[in-house]
């Protein structure tokens, strides 16, 4: 199977049939479902998830991810945040369901403190809370298991999983099939993982999907991720690298545009709206250009 594309729904437009409708004419396969017309997937009512589900399928799409909060708010220290978030996953996989995916994006437990970027690569020591955040999570995991879902962890440096190496080792120690990664490569930089170390990693875990989103490198140290954001494959996260290294190596799933927009409304905007179809149009040029090889 081919790798497949898609886009955050509410990052190109948060009306979903718009967002459908311009997926489909820029070629993509699939819509991440995380915000529709402004309000979290966690909020909507069932009926609003089918409507979504009906949407998509009358374009030829299908919904690549779930895009869950879950992890926010969720703190090892406090038991009552877990709970929270187990009550909230069950929500999750009954509207992964009706969306007709498997794949729901999670997050680790949150990082007090570290929701600005400048502290992302302030890593936790995580020989002093592995065997904690894997009890924590396990709950999580097998009733995942039990729906036939898969938990993708996204790297997020305001959380315990910021790097494709810590997901390595959350993932040897839980061992289930319920639980992948979702590479956030950018994320992952701003975390202090260099884009050709965290390859290095995602080739021997279970990789689901693959989040583009590009930046500049800083100019007082081009090892580190800088703060301006840039057009896919334009900036310096060798996307032209990583993506043939991923593809010879069997990845087959999801490439999925991301920009962060919510709550501002791209279509209010006709700059952030532009930058999202640039991004489309050059990961699928890159794409392109990959299988021409």
């Amino acid at each position: 199977m081919a790798i497949r594309t898609s886009v955050f729904s509410d990052d190109f437009v948060t009306d979903f049939t718009a967002a459908a409708r311009g997926a489909a004419e820029l070629g993509l396969d699939g819509l991440a479902v995380r915000n529709v017309r402004g309000r979290n997937i966690k909020d909507l009512e069932p009926d609003d998830v089918r409507r979504v589900r009906r949407i998509a399928d009358d374009h030829g799409l299908c919904v690549s991810a779930l895009g869950s909060p879950y992890g926010r708010g969720f703190f090892l220290d406090d038991d009552g945040s877990r709970q929270e978030a187990e009550r909230l996953l069950d929500r999750m996989l009954g509207y992964a369901d009706l969306l007709g995916t498997r794949l729901i994006r999670i997050f680790a437990p949150w990082l007090r403190g570290h929701d600005d970027y400048a502290m992302w690569s302030d890593r936790p020591d995580f020989t002093d809370c592995l065997d904690r955040l894997a009890e924590q999570l396990a709950p999580s995991v097998r009733a995942a298991e039990r729906a036939g879902a898969v938990l993708m962890v996204e790297t997020e440096g305001a959380s315990h999983i910021g790097q494709a190496c810590e997901t390595a080792l959350l993932l040897e120690r839980l061992d289930s099939p319920a639980l992948a990664l979702c590479w956030d490569v950018a994320n992952a930089w701003r975390s202090g993982e260099t884009p050709l170390d965290g390859l290095t990693a995602a080739l021997r875990l279970p990789v689901v999907d693959v989040h583009i989103k590009d930046l500049h490198a800083d100019p007082a140290d081009p090892a580190k991720a800088g703060t301006r954001r840039a057009v896919a494959g334009e900036g310096d996260v060798p996307y032209r690298t990583i993506l043939p290294a991923l593809i010879d190596h069997g990845y087959d799933g999801f490439l999925t545009v991301e920009r962060n927009y919510h709550p501002r409304r791209p279509e209010d905007d006709p700059g952030l709206t532009s930058d999202v179809q640039s991004d489309i149009r050059n990961l699928r040029a890159i794409v392109d250009d990959i299988y021409r090889r």
